[in-house]
């Protein structure tokens, strides 16, 4: 008993790291990143604005990117890195999930057709209806 749990909880630790490819790790983690760097913009832009400090230590940096970015302080551009990293980590997510999603489609398709097969190893002809993620829909039923 307690070897098949082992291994399950293997083949679930697999299944996990098998739902991201490279690409769309790199993208997920280039996401993140993007919206940890625009929160720590949101709190610069929201420290220099509110807080009573005699002497603000990001003033000069503030007032810097805003002649350089033509007006756009830490605030601003935290929001807009905000927004570009959720939408960056969203669709890796997104992407990662439908093929996921289609990995699980393949396996029945081959649980299928195994059992159709007979021992013998000729192919046995079945027929059966199969829907995918993409929306197909099934043939319409026969009036009567």
């Amino acid at each position: 008993m307690s070897k098949e749990k082992i291994t399950n909880k293997e083949k679930k630790s697999k299944s996990v790291l098998k739902v991201f490819t490279p690409k769309q790790l790199f993208w997920f983690i280039l996401g993140v990143l993007i919206t940890v760097n625009a929160v720590i913009f949101l709190v610069l832009g929201l420290i220099n604005d509110y807080a009573n400090l005699a002497f603000s230590p990001f003033e000069a940096a503030n007032e810097g990117m805003k002649a350089a970015l033509g007006g756009i302080d830490f605030k601003w551009f935290g929001v807009i890195t905000l927004i570009l990293g959720t939408i960056i980590y969203s669709l890796a997510l997104s992407f990662s999930a439908k093929s996921a999603e289609r990995e699980k489609e393949r396996e029945e398709r081959r649980k299928q057709r195994r059992f159709f097969s007979n021992i013998d190893g000729e192919k046995v002809v079945a027929s059966f209806n199969t829907s995918t993620s993409e929306g197909t829909n099934p043939l319409p039923p026969e009036s009567k």
